[in-house]
């Protein structure tokens, strides 16, 4: 139910969507851009060209064949237009990367290891869940069991109240009001114990209900008793190589470091030229055929290529260089760091399970001793062979080893949960 519902995990698949569209965004920087641009002009006046008076000599030739015409000849000045008022123009612009010295490639690896990135935090998200569901199970399993052997004490210690109080209001001699006070100031607080652990026990559950993506007001139950687990027989060796190579921090964390090895080549392209193939293709329309707007002018494209050389730059590119190598540097060793936590976390859980499960044998029997211990003492108690204080210490020792147990059993429970999470 959690795997459907928990707003967590929905919330981690759509990083995981976001993350796929902008490594599609990062794949369309190898494909040309294609722009259309389109536009309206009017002008106050239509623009014009004035062509300034000149003379122009005429040569000899001419002169003496024109017999004595003058030799030059006065051209005036003349205004000529060269477009209407209203101009509309639509042109259409291609931009196509031929080299870019690895930039692209190096963007698209890292968009691509982004996804990868949040493909092993939804992974990650996944286990927190499992994790968090088995955590608050236990716990109602644990508070349940409690509030039982709470409700077993407090009835337990009832009934020795009640007798108590029935020999001292008798008048029997083997008991006095003092015994009787004991026996009514444990009752009250085996009461306050088992309102504690009932209490307890419905906060578990309503973080249960929550970690399953449930609503607030929703009514489960958890009545399943604790189990025994058998000793873990792995080898910590073993527990370790696989959390190195499963767990998903882990996971991230490579991933990291290769995303930085991606971005020194991203920032090694700024040695490189930017190599671009351009077109583009315009129309104008004037309403006029003379002038710049002309026939020949209506129509016209270009195509060519373009370079980018960077020459100087104050050294920016060799200290953005050095920045990123020193960051890629910095990723290694948080690596290393992560990956000795990691093996530390796993060697102390095994411990803690293991302690667990010997604690569980010991408690056994010490809740049977204790079980024994109390029934010989409420059979004593009934034919006058011990007294009150006795069936209340022999009622709170069961409850302290009961407890213990029960704590035993959880605790293994738990740890096996968060090591199957570290791996």
């Amino acid at each position: 139910i959690a795997l459907n519902n928990n707003l967590e995990k929905q919330i981690s698949y759509q990083s995981a969507l976001i993350a796929e569209s902008q490594y599609q965004q990062a794949l369309s920087a190898r494909w040309p851009t294609i722009n259309l641009q389109a536009g309206f002009q009017h002008r106050d006046q239509a623009p014009t060209f004035t062509n300034p008076a000149m003379n122009i000599a005429l040569p000899a030739p001419v002169v003496y064949a024109l017999q004595g015409a003058a030799s030059s000849i006065t051209v005036p000045e003349k205004t000529i237009k060269l477009f209407n008022q209203n101009t509309s123009t639509a042109s259409l612009q291609l931009l196509y990367p031929l080299y870019t010295g690895g930039k692209i490639s190096s963007m698209i690896n890292q968009a691509g290891i982004g996804k990868e990135i949040t493909q092993e935090e939804m992974r990650r998200t996944t286990l927190q869940v499992v994790r968090d569901v088995k955590r608050y199970y236990y716990a109602a399993q644990l508070t349940h069991e409690l509030d039982n052997t709470a409700k077993k004490i407090h009835r337990e210690l009832s009934n020795t109240r009640d007798l108590t109080k029935s020999l001292y209001e008798g008048g029997s001699g083997s008991v006095n009001k003092l015994d009787f006070l004991k026996t009514e100031m444990a009752v009250s607080y085996a009461q306050s114990v088992e309102i504690d652990f009932a209490g307890k026990h419905k906060a578990a559950i309503a973080a249960l209900a929550n970690t399953m993506g449930l609503s607030w007001d929703s009514q489960i139950s958890v009545d399943a008793p604790l189990k025994t687990d058998k000793a873990h027989n792995a080898q910590l060796d073993a527990l370790v190589q696989q959390a190195n190579e499963f767990n998903p921090q882990l996971g991230v964390l490579k991933l990291a470091v290769r995303a930085s090895e991606e971005k020194i080549n991203e920032a090694r392209s700024a040695y490189f030229p930017q190599v671009a193939l351009t077109a583009d293709t315009t129309h104008y329309e004037n309403g006029y055929d003379k002038g710049l707007a002309n026939g020949t002018n209506k129509n016209s494209w270009t195509i060519g290529i373009g370079v980018t050389m960077p020459l100087f730059n104050g050294f920016l590119t060799e200290h953005q260089v050095s920045t990123v190598k020193l960051q890629s540097s910095q990723m290694q060793s948080k690596q290393k760091l992560v990956e000795q936590g990691v093996a530390t976390l796993v060697k102390n859980l095994l411990i803690e399970y293991e302690t667990a499960h010997q604690q569980i044998g010991v408690s056994e029997q010490a809740a049977q001793l204790a079980d024994d211990h109390s029934d010989l003492t409420s059979r004593a108690f009934q034919i006058g062979a011990s007294k009150p204080e006795d069936m209340v210490h022999a009622s709170i020792l069961q409850a302290i080893t009961q407890g213990n147990l029960l704590r035993a059993k959880h605790d293994q429970q738990l740890n096996l949960a968060e090591l199957d999470y570290v791996l």
